[in-house]
């Protein structure tokens, strides 16, 4: 299982876009799990965007920070969580809705070190992906503890000139923030929309392409502000481009995965 870490910058296409549209894709095995946490400091998306507001009860990454202090965080994330699987019997899909007003943002300070460390023995525990969605200032601040621990860090961009001019501060923070590890977990999620090819966007922000997904305004209308998608949606081609994008996240997680784990030789890691 992997802990994904999605960010981005002004001028990009909608992290918590991108993000939901691969939990609805995402591949996963029998008995396997997808959880998408929306950890933007600036405020949630997905409870008054996709599901419209249909949400009964408080669902709030902000009463996390009650269940910290109480040394209950783990039961607490349980209680949060909204099922989105389709059908809901399977319980497979699921969403840590965000924060209502960034002004609660402060009070998450100390736990999102403790969310870190539990979304990183919990994919393990409970058999469970976690997508993390950092919005566009969730790379930095207290919140950055969870690009530090995450797998792999996918910064979402276009191929737009303001989008490429827009990521590369966001790029130098998270490879400072990656310190001695380097930055080989960090990489693009390349939104295909702008003039400009693969290679300069490449070229220009000194990253890897880790997954692509197509520029589809009508599927992604979906996505943040509702509605009935039907069959169109269903198989629109951000969907179907979100199942691969998603296979090769979990691909690379698991590759970061196992060259972390490996001894450590004489001659570097073998």
């Amino acid at each position: 299982m992997a802990v994904i870490a999605l960010a981005g910058a002004s001028g990009g296409p909608g992290v918590t876009t991108s993000a939901l549209a691969l939990l609805l894709s995402w591949p996963l095995p029998a008995g396997r799990k997808a959880l998408l946490a929306e950890c933007d400091p600036d405020g949630g998306a997905v409870v008054a965007g996709y599901l419209e507001g249909r949400v009964p009860g408080p669902h709030s990454l902000a009463n996390l920070q009650v269940a910290d202090r109480l040394g209950r965080l783990e039961a607490g994330l349980w209680e949060q969580l909204i099922n989105l699987s389709v059908p809901e019997t399977q319980a497979d899909r699921l969403l840590l809705p965000g924060l209502k007003h960034p002004a609660q943002a402060a009070g998450l300070a100390g736990t999102w070190p403790h969310l870190a460390t539990l979304f990183g023995a919990w994919h393990r525990s409970v058999g469970c992906d976690v997508l993390v969605d950092l919005g566009r200032s969730g790379a930095g601040g207290p919140a950055s503890a969870l690009a530090a621990s995450a797998d792999v860090v996918a910064v979402v961009v276009r191929g737009t000139l303001r989008a490429a001019v827009a990521a590369r501060p966001r790029i130098e923070a998270l490879r400072e923030l990656a310190g001695g590890r380097g930055a080989q977990n960090l990489g693009l999620l390349l939104i295909g929309e702008g003039p400009y090819a693969e290679r300069d966007i490449t070229a220009h922000l000194e990253l890897p392409v880790l997954a692509r997904l197509p520029f589809d305004p009508q599927a992604a209308r979906v996505l943040t502000h509702g509605g009935e998608g039907g069959r169109a949606f269903a198989r629109s081609g951000l969907l179907r481009q979100a199942a691969e994008a998603g296979r090769r996240l979990q691909r690379l997680a698991w590759e970061r995965q196992e060259q972390l784990a490996a001894p450590v030789g004489a001659e570097g890691v073998v």
